[in-house]
């Protein structure tokens, strides 16, 4: 692996353009749709610097703005202030990597450029010249000038900047002259027109200071003013954040905002302090007027704080914040110093700037405004064109700094920039990342039934309910009742919470099967002669159940009580689902013909009469067995268990509990007793919640957790039980003892460690410990039964175990996938062809349609529930969509199971290339060489299912690693992807990877110092390595014709040859 930039020159970038924009209609994986078309009538032009802006939107100093081909991309989204990205006398610097996490509010380890800075010079100078290039070639108008200003960006003190090196850099950026015309020349033979164009000799008049944390105010002032003074520049200094003060800073960040980023008190200490930065703004604005050029702010640089995440390295003791929380921050601070200067600042604004904002901070007169963190998410550059959008209704008949003033309030309560405790934005899966056909929707993978949930969303924004109906009933018997209460894990992983809010998956799922669609398609297969014993009728036996009486199987469930479902319809509070949801899941499933006896407790001879008279047993009981305090106390009058506590409500048959309940445990079942007390105490009542961590750590659904908070209901973090304090055998208090967090333990979760001599007591009238549940399969007494947790098949053949049975308590969702496995199991072993994937009908979208998508951040509805002031009844506090809302929220989804592509949108350097295939099967051969006799067996197939595939470009990947922490497997596309390398230096200088030679038309390969080649002809493929040449037949990949160069004592496998032949064709457009 190697985390440096190999620079290509400007004829093949220009090719790379070419090739992808005549075959694809798209440049560097931006499709044309997405591209700025500049107008003459565009209200939110501006002046800068006595120069045309097309638009105020451009790229801060960073990622975007480091190589030619991120200035390009930025360009043709709409971007035209290019804050280049900083240069520094000491341009040879190692990075940490990765340097880059981006999966909330932002943060980096160094942002500095890269290159040396002669490299950087040739970036820019690419970049100024195509970009002239392609305005040309598009004929967009030219008639104003180029409407885009690049803006140098150095740093970070004068001793550096009076070096020979950065003053090379100034004099080239003032006069690019002879480096431009050798271009030119290079490029003519490829676009002949350019010699017509008019590319000025001077890049750029004008420049941001950026200065280190901690660089003193003398340091500051002197440095500014010998670039507004000496060098004649329009001259920005850019500030920092800790320029607020302590104080307020983390008031605004720690207690309103909620993040937990540590800001130390060194970052106050050595950065610039506000009576310093307002005498040198004073000074440099008198010294910029005597010059004759402009003088301004940026706001703001990043913030320093404590590194306190396990992205970056250890050593890296600090890291730089960004994004969603730096905004409020670095608005507060503009608002403080425009009412310092009356409103008279000339701001430039860079702080957590987004596509939603984008409009507020234009009216705040905050221009040009660049962005940075929000395009290094899913979408990327693309996103420009939404900010593009959105600025072209805004009105100038605000006065701006009233509209400031007004703002600066209204984004502290704003909770798009609050922290969210109880979730953290990550869609990453268990998946492993595969070199070829990695698409997945991330939200699949997470359903416990696997259901094809951008299917169901499809034909739902389409308006087809009875489709989406289908799709949904392929894998779960339960939409009913799951549309209601299903933990709803897949909305976890949806891809829409890296842009966002993620999809109301579950809400969709209760409208379409609440619709009242035809069921008449379910129709049981002919009978097999098989039948199956379920014991248990909770949801993992009655989904098994389902998908076996649909495949033709007999099947009895035998259940003890006197009706089904299990805790799902004995505890699960009315407020939460509703009665005739589950039983309409039910009736769905008993009008299959599945038989269920009553009332039958399963005993040690009942279970051995099963295994006689069926062919296959599945166990699916419940695991209704609750865990106890094990304190003193504990079996007083007044502590209940929460099943016992739950049913009986739910039957009615409990009402006074007193006023003051205590419910132990974090999980959701902990949740719905807490709330259901809650609707039976007093007004003057109240119900706590004791958890031994904090509420970060407790497993209930982060939506549970939150409506109990809603309902005002307190969580008591860090709190744990000693002994229930009886009185007459009846509970009157609970003794407790404060907890502090240790160690991770067993479990990933920090260790709860008692604090000695805290203890305390709690009022209590009731008293109920909701800490889990096992299961208790006392009927199993034949010790040859083994149980094994990852496996559905339990030693004994034919027997399955499942659901909360296998896994103790667990969730609906888990039951229902559970069962339908098993089934699936069981089909396996019958060799019953049974499909639960639904039929997939083309969407009549192409790939640019799907970027398109991609690129746009669109927000989602929210559900309507039960004002709080009326949650003391037990109506549904969740009301279902509307049809119109159903539909605007199914057709948000992005189709991540078609397309996903994230990895080329996130980096910023377009390192990350996808190409189109087709789908083929290439079979993999052993060669063994036995004397003369050459033997081959044909061992294995490279099947590469998917037309859309993802390729590294090596030399322009610093593995940064944004790519990893947005790839929803488990993998990162930099290291996992094919790598290739697009220049014979750059090659040469790898242990591994590929490279295609255009002239000879061939693929070279090389690992571990052995090269491979492949040749391609219009009918054949032509391997060759060191050992061996081999001909494959091109239209089936069969082997042809072998010849040996070198005789080896180990067969050869035709692994390599076969990735050869799929990515032939990957890259011909780089080259």
């Amino acid at each position: 692996m190697n985390d440096k930039f190999n620079i290509i020159g400007i004829e093949q970038l220009f090719t790379i353009i070419l090739n992808d924009y005549q075959e694809r209609k798209e440049i560097f994986g931006i499709p044309e749709a997405l591209f700025f078309r500049p107008n003459k009538a565009d209200v939110f032009r501006i002046l800068r610097y006595n120069q045309l802006l097309e638009t105020p939107i451009g790229v801060a100093a960073g990622p975007q703005t480091q190589l030619a081909q991120n200035i390009i991309s930025a360009w043709l989204c709409g971007a035209r202030y290019i804050e280049l990205k900083t240069i520094q006398t000491l341009d040879e610097l190692t990075i940490s990597k990765p340097c880059i996490d981006m999966q909330d509010e932002g943060y980096n380890c160094e942002w500095s450029q890269e290159l040396k800075i002669k490299e950087s010079y040739e970036e820019y100078l690419k970049a100024w010249i195509l970009i002239h290039l392609l305005k040309h070639k598009f004929n967009w108008d030219n008639s104003e000038g180029l409407g885009v200003i690049f803006n140098m960006s150095v740093g970070y003190n004068l001793e550096g900047i009076l070096k020979d090196n950065v003053q090379w850099f100034f004099n080239k950026m003032s006069d690019c002259s002879y480096e431009k015309e050798q271009m030119i020349k290079s490029l003519s033979k490829f676009y002949p027109e350019i010699q017509k164009i008019n590319i000025p000799n001077q890049i750029s008049n004008n420049i941001t200071l950026s200065t280190m944390h901690g660089c003193p105010p003398d340091e500051i002032e002197k440095i500014a003013s010998y670039l507004i003074c000496d060098k004649k520049l329009h001259t920005t200094v850019k500030l920092n954040p800790t320029l607020l003060g302590a104080k307020e800073l983390r008031t605004i960040l720690n207690e309103k905002l909620g993040f937990k980023t540590t800001v130390p008190d060194i970052a106050f200490e050595h950065d610039l302090k506000y009576p310093d930065a307002i005498k040198i703004i004073r000074n440099l604005q008198n010294d910029a007027q005597k010059t004759g050029v402009q003088f301004s702010i940026k706001l703001t640089n990043t913030l320093e704080s404590v590194n306190h995440k396990n992205i970056f390295p250890p050593h890296e003791k600090m890291m730089y914040m960004s994004g969603r929380a730096l905004h409020p921050i670095s608005i507060n601070l503009a608002k403080k110093l425009q009412n310092e200067f009356n409103g008279g600042l000339d701001i430039t604004f860079s702080a957590g700037v987004d596509a939603f904002n984008v409009t507020d901070v234009f009216t705040c007169n905050f221009r040009p405004i660049t962005v940075s963190s929000d395009l290094l998410k899913p979408g990327g550059y693309g996103r420009l064109s939404q900010y593009i959008e959105n600025l072209k209704g805004i009105t100038n008949n605000h006065n701006a700094l009233d509209y400031l003033n007004q703002y600066a309030d209204n984004v502290l309560n704003n909770f798009a920039y609050h922290d969210n405790p109880l979730q953290e934005p990550n869609i990453k899966n268990n998946l492993k990342l595969n070199y070829f056909d990695c698409i997945k929707a991330p939200c699949m993978d997470a359903c416990a039934t696997h259901q094809d949930i951008p299917s169901y969303m499809y034909y739902t924004a389409k308006g087809d309910f009875q489709k989406a109906y289908e799709v949904i009933l392929k894998k779960n018997p339960f939409p009913n009742s799951l549309g209601m209460v299903c933990n709803h894990a897949c909305q976890t992983k949806c891809t829409r919470i890296n842009y966002d809010d993620d999809l109301l998956i579950r809400e969709i799922k209760r409208f379409v099967a609440d619709y009242g669609n035809n069921e008449s398609f379910l129709k049981p297969e002919k009978e097999n002669g098989k039948s199956v014993a379920i014991i248990g009728a909770g949801p993992s036996g009655l989904s098994c159940a389902y998908f076996l009486r649909l495949a033709g199987f007999n099947v009895d469930i035998y259940e003890k009580e006197d009706s089904v479902g299990g805790m799902v319809a004995h505890a699960i509070p009315s407020f939460r689902l509703k009665k005739e949801s589950l039983e309409k899941d039910v009736k769905r499933i008993e009008n299959l013909g599945v038989r269920i006896h009553f009332k039958t407790q399963m005993t040690p001879s009942l279970f051995n009469e099963l295994q006689k008279g069926y062919s296959y047993i599945y166990i699916a009981v419940g695991a209704q067995k609750f865990k106890t305090l094990h304190i003193p106390g504990d079996n007083a009058v007044g502590v209940c268990n929460p099943f016992e506590f739950l049913k009986k409500v739910k039957n009615k048959e409990l009402y006074n509990i007193g006023s003051h309940v205590i419910v132990v445990g974090g999980g959701n079942t902990a949740m719905d007793v807490a709330r259901t007390a809650y609707r039976l105490i007093p007004e003057v009542g109240k119900v706590t919640v004791l958890y031994r961590r904090t509420i970060s750590e407790m497993p209930a659904e982060a939506e549970e957790i939150q409506a109990l908070l809603d309902e005002g209901i307190e969580i008591m973090e860090l709190v744990s039980p000693l002994s229930v304090i009886a009185k007459n055998e009846r509970v009157v208090a609970l003794k407790c003892q404060r907890m502090k967090l240790g160690e991770p333990d067993s479990s990933g979760r920090p260790q709860p460690i008692a604090i000695e001599g805290s203890e305390f007591e709690l009022k209590a009238d009731l008293i109920v410990p909701a800490l889990g549940q096992e299961v208790d399969l006392d009927f199993i007494q034949d010790p040859s039964i083994k149980i094994n947790k990852n496996h559905f098949e339990t030693n004994k053949n034919n027997i399955y175990i499942g659901g909360d049975a296998l896994h103790n308590a667990s969730t609906f969702i888990r039951a229902v996938g559970d069962g339908r496995k098993v089934a699936e199991n069981i089909f396996a072993k019958e060799n019953i062809d049974f499909s639960f994937e639904p039929e997939k009908e083309s969407r009549n979208l192409n790939y640019a349609d799907y970027m398109i998508k991609k690129s746009k951040r669109i927000k989602g509805i929210h559900s309507n529930e039960t004002p709080i002031e009326q949650r003391k009844s037990f109506d549904i506090v969740v009301q279902p969509l509307t049809k119109e809302e159903a539909q605007k929220e199914a057709a948000r989804c992005l189709l991540c199971d078609d397309v996903c592509s994230v990895c080329v949108t996130v980096c910023p350097n377009r390192a990350n290339y996808t190409y189109f295939t087709t789908p083929k099967s290439i079979p993999v051969y052993q060669v063994n060489i036995d004397g003369n006799q050459i033997n081959i067996e044909q061992t294995n197939r490279l099947t590469i299912s998917q037309s859309y595939q993802i390729i590294n470009i090596a030399d322009f990947c610093n593995e940064c690693g944004n790519c990893s922490t947005f790839c929803p497997t488990q993998g990162a596309p930099y290291k996992d992807k094919p790598k290739f390398y697009l220049t014979q230096k750059s090659f040469a200088q790898t242990a591994k990877g590929f490279y295609f030679d255009k002239e000879t038309n061939t693929l070279h390969f090389k690992e571990e110092n052995k090269h491979s080649t492949l040749k391609t002809s219009d009918d054949y493929y032509f391997f060759e390595n060191k050992e061996l040449k081999i001909t494959f037949t091109k239209h089936d990949f069969k082997i042809k014709h072998i010849e040996i160069i070198q005789k080896s004592a180990s067969p050869f496998n035709t692994q390599t040859a076969a990735h050869m032949i799929a990515l032939a064709d990957a890259a011909k457009n780089l080259y």
